[in-house]
């Protein structure tokens, strides 16, 4: 096979998608984009961000800058794809010439136009026949069949011709959705919900309660990394690490087979007064219907009543092995699965798998329970973290 031709480019460009369904304010929802590919290109990348009508343009002209600026967009909810270009004028013979620059002599190649500005004299169909009769002049053959494309998009003033597209992760940039308390516990579920809840462009504070004796001891388990791996996707997060050791102590007066759903009445408490603190309105879970006890559609009504914060529960229908996947995919699931005291694995072999809100209610009053989340948060570690340099 020929040697990759080592490439100079004009930029990079970045359409958006499921952005343009929005109404008056969809101007909003561009600029908090553009803000959030800022922060994730940094200071040596952040001023190269440009805004045309409809899409936005990276002025990155070497390959390092290209592939540095290409692995941030990686991390950016709201972006449909995105490319490496160069610009030709809308004449099509100097397209051809730019052409060029893409391809080895002998490669088939489709080629594929949009024209953006309708206003140009000639059609999509006249870029595609001009190709195809100046083959000889061109190395590359036109082919329509070819999964290798040339995309040329004809603007107002020049157009943006580019060979690959990366696809972006789609969804609302985080923070259109306003803030979220994320519960991110030390399994699987949890960091995936995470991740779809930032897609729907919710900023998240991440609320995490740790059984282990000290803020240090847990400082040296998987929980930072894992947190580490969703931080690119929000370019940062406020992250509480609240001691559970109180809840355990309460829980001791109560038969066993209560305090999986009293833990979960606990911290969906715990999470509604950060969500006061933090201007929150939702809170976030990774919980699957039916999966273990404390998710049944009862206890899940029974622990959520009360709650006055809007719950999002991203993975109520996947089922593990979906839940898995997507774990994978993230790069999480290597994580997850390390061994880890987690808070959420208590004592009870025989959990309740359905009680009502009042019996529930009424076994947190009576062992005291009621003050617990303000006494547990008093006592919290809060951190602002940022993603480590990629």
């Amino acid at each position: 096979m020929p040697k990759e031709k080592e490439l100079d480019y004009d930029g990079i460009v970045i359409h958006f998608g499921e952005l343009w369904l929005k109404g008056r304010n969809r101007h909003e929802f561009i600029e908090l984009l553009v803000r959030n590919i800022k922060r994730a290109l940094g200071a040596a990348d952040s001023e190269k961000l440009e805004k045309l009508r409809d899409r936005l343009v990276i002025n990155a002209h070497s390959e390092e800058e290209v592939r540095r600026c290409l692995e941030s967009l990686k991390h950016v909810f709201g972006i449909s794809w995105y490319a490496p270009f160069r610009i030709s004028s809308n004449d099509i013979n100097d397209m051809i010439r730019v052409s060029k620059y893409f391809f080895h002599d002998g490669e088939s190649v489709r080629i594929e136009p949009h024209r953006a500005y309708k206003e140009v004299s000639f059609t999509s169909s006249d870029i595609v026949s001009s190709f195809i009769k100046l083959v000889d002049e061109l190395g590359f053959i036109p082919d329509k069949k070819s999964e290798k494309t040339l995309h040329i998009e004809v603007l107002k003033d020049f157009s943006i011709m580019h060979k690959e597209r990366f696809q972006g992760l789609g969804g609302l940039p985080v923070g259109a959705s306003g803030k979220a308390i994320v519960l991110l516990s030390g399994g699987i579920d949890s960091p995936v919900a995470a991740y779809y809840a930032m897609k729907r462009g919710l900023e998240p504070v991440y609320l995490h309660f740790y059984a282990y004796p000290s803020i240090s001891e847990l400082k040296g388990t998987k929980m930072p990394k894992l947190i580490n791996v969703l931080l690119p996707y929000s370019e940062g997060a406020k992250i509480y690490y609240v001691p559970v050791h109180l809840f355990q102590i309460a829980a001791l007066q109560e038969n066993q087979k209560y305090e999986v759903v009293l833990f979960k009445k606990f911290i969906y408490e715990t999470a509604q007064l950060v969500a006061e603190k933090e201007g929150s309105k939702v809170i976030v879970t990774g919980e699957s219907l039916g999966q273990v006890s404390s998710q049944t559609a009862e206890n899940l009504t029974a622990s959520s009543m009360g709650i006055k914060c809007l719950f999002f529960r991203p993975l109520i229908g996947f089922d593990k092995q979906e839940i898995i996947s997507a774990s994978r995919r993230l790069g999480l699931y290597d994580l997850s699965i390390i061994p880890y005291k987690d808070a959420c694995s208590l004592r009870s072999r025989n959990p309740v798998t359905r009680i009502g809100y009042a019996a529930l209610d009424a076994i947190y009053e009576r062992n005291g329970m009621r003050s617990l989340a303000s006494e547990s948060l008093e006592k919290a570690t809060v951190e602002n973290s940022v993603p480590e340099t990629r």
